[in-house]
């Protein structure tokens, strides 16, 4: 197989999870303590990009030996191509790229501790437990109905915070921490929409998603409080002043967000079925809400410190 059919097997589009949250941590590194080293940054992104890929085909591999992917491409359905049902590669070489890709990730995370301290590696562990916990036997998070609030956790937060923590050393801020939250919501809002389009699948096999733990029905909640938190989150960041006030530009969002998630909020399983392409475009679009609000926030990070009166 040629390399480009490996790069579309760790998924893309779902990688600016890592990219977002990253380079967010990066630039509040910059915004509020004046510090950032580009060196530390790649070293940062490049490892959080092939640990994102790596649990990615550790996943699709568990999930193809449970059976609920191969239930799910029965169903007509498809939101991105399967490295295994869709790609044809080797179950065997899926797992052990996986793997690879996961050890180079953790292996960078024992450099980055050797440079700044205990509670790096700390994170990088963490990290790998949440990950490779996701699908795996005995932890299997994903199949017991809390594997998406743990990967928006990490995808979220714990990324922000470990990225402004290799940029200044400093543990104590909890800025990042606050700052991270949207990414991670919006990470849980994507899985939430690839559990409500494989909710028969899912339901077959016994594999408990967020999704059929609140009931299809009560999801629209789950969904209006996750996006609720996102933008409450750029508020709250930006009153601590962890952000510039014009950072609540991104409010001008919500409706958009809304909108993207509009199939979860019908609380009815043919709906969703039946507009699961519409569903898609929460994290196919090569231009996501996600990536608007990080551009955001970065424009008026640099705007705030050229003109310091509009960060207060």
């Amino acid at each position: 197989m040629n390399i480009k059919t490996w790069l579309i097997s760790f998924s893309p589009t779902t990688l600016t999870s890592a990219f977002s949250s990253v380079t967010l941590g990066t630039a509040l590194a910059w915004y509020l303590d004046n510090r950032f080293n580009p060196i530390i940054y790649i070293i940062t992104l490049t490892a959080l990009l092939l640990a994102q890929a790596g649990v990615n085909l550790v996943h699709d591999y568990y999930d193809y030996l449970s059976g609920v992917d191969k239930l799910y491409r029965a169903s007509g359905f498809s939101h991105r191509p399967h490295p295994i049902i869709d790609l044809r590669l080797s179950p065997r070489s899926v797992i052990t790229v996986g793997y690879a890709l996961l050890l180079v990730a953790f292996a960078s995370g024992i450099y980055l501790f050797t440079l700044i301290g205990w509670l790096v590696l700390v994170l990088a562990l963490v990290g790998l437990v949440i990950g490779v916990g996701y699908s795996i036997p005995p932890l299997k998070f994903h199949y017991r109905g809390y594997g998406e609030i743990l990967a928006a956790i990490a995808m979220g937060p714990l990324v922000t915070w470990g990225s402004y923590i290799v940029q200044t050393g400093i543990y104590t801020n909890p800025a990042p921490l606050v700052v991270g939250i949207p990414n991670g919501l919006f990470t849980l809002l994507i899985l939430i929409g690839s559990g409500a389009l494989e909710i028969d699948a899912c339901r077959a096999v016994g594999k408990i998603t967020l999704v059929l733990l609140v009931g299809i029905r009560n999801t629209k909640y789950v969904v209006y409080i996750t996006i609720a938190l996102m933008y409450l989150a750029i508020i709250a960041s930006a009153i601590l002043h962890y952000l510039p006030y014009t950072s609540l530009i991104t409010l001008l969002l919500i409706p958009r967000t809304i909108r993207l998630a509009g199939p979860l909020l019908s609380g009815d399983e043919n709906v969703v079925r039946s507009r699961w392409k519409e569903l898609r475009n929460l994290w196919a679009g090569p231009f996501s809400v996600r990536l608007i609000i990080l551009i955001i926030l970065i424009i008026t990070m640099i705007i705030a410190r050229i003109y310091p009166p509009l960060s207060v």
